[in-house]
């Protein structure tokens, strides 16, 4: 059975995150070249543009679920 999207989503974010977490740590040591420092950078900011993405859809889910609570408390 396939994973469910929000499991795959959750996994996909916590990966990005790890992820993240080692080019950060790569470019902090100072231990690579410029060109590696550089390939880096640019896979850091294209991770960091996805993880706002999933923030951006969780934060919208959280609107639609508050505007779904309450309409169902003004029933």
């Amino acid at each position: 059975m396939p994973a469910k999207k929000s499991e795959t989503q959750t996994t996909d974010y916590k990966a990005l995150r790890v992820e993240l977490d080692t080019i950060l740590d790569d470019l902090q040591n100072g231990e690579i070249d410029i060109e590696q420092a550089l390939a880096h950078y640019q896979r850091g900011q294209a991770i960091v543009k996805q993880l706002q993405e999933f923030l951006k859809a969780a934060e919208n889910k959280v609107t639609k679920l508050k505007v779904q609570l309450s309409g169902d408390k003004a029933k």
